[in-house]
C-alpha cells in the first residue's frame, strides 16, 4: 500500500516540478466532467443486492445522486514528455475524493516509420475500446460492458509500459507493447466471490470494496478481510502484460493483450490474499458506412487463491465475457447505441462450501444527445438475466431478472 502511494506521489511530483520550471507553463490544460444521475432498479427479489448485476441492486429503488466528478490536469513538460493527473469523486466510494490516474508520457519526435513511446505511473491497461472519453467515460453508454466494468474495479497498472510501432505514410500502424507492474495482486477477488457486474464505477488508487456475504467467506477463509483492496502488493513479485495493436485511423482497430499478475496465491497480508490471475483479451472496432460503429470485446481467463485442496487451489475459477456494441450517429449530436453482453464463471476447485459459478447476459440500449458543446443528456435501460449459484447461500433464487433505468446529465469542460 505504501509503495503504491509513494509511486503515485513521485510521479505527480515530477509532473508538477517539471511543469513549474517549463518555459510553456501556460500549456497546462484543465479538463473534467460532472455526472448527475437518476436511476430506477427492479429485480425479481428485493434482497438481491450482494449478487446483483448492478451497482445498486434490489427491487424498486429510485435514486438521484452525483454519480461522479473528475478533474484532469495535463501539461507538456518538454518536446518528449507530457504528464496527466486525474482526481475523482465517486458515488459510494471508499474515499470521496482520490487520485484515479497519474501518468508521465514519453513520446519523442520521430522522423522514421518506427515510433517508440512509453508511459510511467498509474493508469488503465489498454483493454477497453469503448471507454475513450474524459476520465474513462464512454461516448456510447452510461453503463460499461461487463469486461470494462471489471477492468474499472480491479485492474490498474502501477508501473511502466513501452510501445514500439511501425507507421505507414497513410496513417496505418502496427504497435507492440508490454508493461511491468505491481500492486495488482488481489485482482480476481470480486470475480470469484461475487461474479461479473455492469456499472460505470472506476476504482481510485486507495479504494476498497466490501465483499458479498462476508460472514460466509470468513468462515471459509478466516484471514480474509471484510473489504478487498484492489490495488495491493502482497508478494513483492512484478506482474506483466503484453500485446499488439493494429489500426487504420477512423476505420479499423484490432487489439490483443495477455495479462498475468504473477501473484502468489498462498500468501495473505493484512487480510488480502494473493490471487494469481491470468487472462487474454481481444477487441475489434470497425467504422461502418452510414456512420455506424461496431465494437466487439472478448476476455477469457482464470484466477486462483489459496493452497491446494485436493488437486486444485482452494479457489480456482475460470471466467469469460464477450460484448457486442453497435452505435449510430443519427443527426449532429445525437447517438443511439445497443450492446449485448454475455458472461460467466466456472468453478474448477473442490471446495463445496463456495459455489462460485454463474452465467448471464445483458442488453443495454442508450440514446444520448450532445448539445451546446459541453453537455450530454442520456436515456438508458439495461436488462440482465443471470444464474448465480452463490445467491442460494442467501435463500434467493439463483436465477434473477434485473432492470436498470437511467437518466444521466453530463457536463464536460
Amino acid at each position: 500500500m505504501k509503495t503504491k502511494i509513494w509511486f503515485v506521489i513521485v510521479t505527480s511530483a515530477i509532473f508538477f516540478a517539471s511543469a513549474l520550471h517549463a518555459d510553456d507553463f501556460h500549456n497546462i490544460q484543465v479538463h473534467g466532467e460532472a455526472d448527475f444521475r437518476y436511476i430506477h432498479t427492479n429485480s425479481d427479489s428485493q434482497n438481491n443486492t450482494d449478487f446483483s448485476k448492478f451497482w445498486d441492486g434490489g427491487a424498486n429503488q429510485d435514486l438521484f445522486h452525483v454519480n461522479e466528478a473528475a478533474l484532469t490536469l495535463q501539461g507538456r513538460l518538454n518536446w518528449s514528455w507530457t504528464g496527466s493527473i486525474t482526481a475523482k469523486y465517486g458515488y459510494d466510494a471508499k474515499n470521496p475524493v482520490d487520485i484515479s490516474e497519474a501518468v508521465l508520457f514519453f513520446k519523442p519526435v520521430s522522423t522514421s516509420p518506427w515510433r517508440i513511446n512509453a508511459r510511467l505511473g498509474s493508469f488503465f491497461a489498454p483493454i477497453s475500446l469503448e471507454n475513450t472519453g474524459t476520465a474513462w467515460t464512454s461516448p456510447y453508454t452510461l453503463t460499461s460492458s461487463a469486461i470494462n466494468s471489471w477492468v474499472g474495479e480491479e485492474l490498474k497498472t502501477f508501473g511502466g509500459e513501452a510501445t514500439v510501432g511501425y507507421h505507414l505514410e497513410n496513417g496505418d500502424h502496427v504497435d507492440f507493447f508490454g508493461a511491468g507492474f505491481g500492486n495488482n495482486d488481489t485482482a480476481g477477488t470480486l470475480l470469484a466471490f461475487r461474479g461479473w457486474r455492469l456499472h460505470d464505477y472506476e476504482a481510485t488508487i486507495s479504494d476498497g470494496f466490501k465483499l458479498p456475504n462476508p460472514t460466509h467467506i470468513q468462515n471459509i477463509f478466516p484471514k480474509q478481510a471484510l473489504t478487498t483492496q484492489p490495488f495491493t502488493e502482497v508478494d513483492g513479485r512484478a506482474g506483466y502484460y503484453a500485446g499488439f495493436n493494429m489500426e487504420r485511423p477512423d476505420v479499423l482497430k484490432f487489439r490483443v493483450l495477455y495479462y498475468d499478475n504473477r501473484a502468489n496465491p498462498t500468501i495473505v497480508e493484512n487480510g488480502q490474499y494473493g490471487w494469481h490471475t491470468r487472462f487474454g483479451s481481444a477487441g475489434l472496432k470497425f467504422v461502418l458506412p452510414f456512420e455506424l460503429t461496431f465494437i466487439e470485446q472478448s476476455m477469457l481467463g482464470n484466477t486462483q487463491m489459496g493452497g491446494l485442496v485436493g488437486t486444485h487451489a482452494a479457489v480456482d475459477v475460470n471466467f469469460w465475457a464477450h460484448s457486442f456494441l453497435l452505435s449510430k450517429k443519427i443527426i449532429e449530436g445525437h447517438r443511439f447505441s445497443v450492446r449485448y453482453d454475455i458472461f460467466g464463471t466456472h468453478k474448477n476447485d473442490e471446495l463445496v462450501q463456495n459455489p462460485n459459478e454463474e452465467n448471464g447476459s445483458a442488453w443495454t440500449v442508450n440514446y444520448n444527445w450532445f448539445f451546446l458543446k459541453h453537455h450530454q443528456l442520456n436515456f438508458e435501460v439495461t436488462t440482465t438475466n443471470s444464474n448465480v449459484t452463490m445467491r442460494s447461500l442467501q435463500n434467493i433464487n439463483p436465477t434473477q431478472n434485473e432492470t436498470l433505468w437511467q437518466i444521466g446529465y453530463r457536463v464536460f469542460f
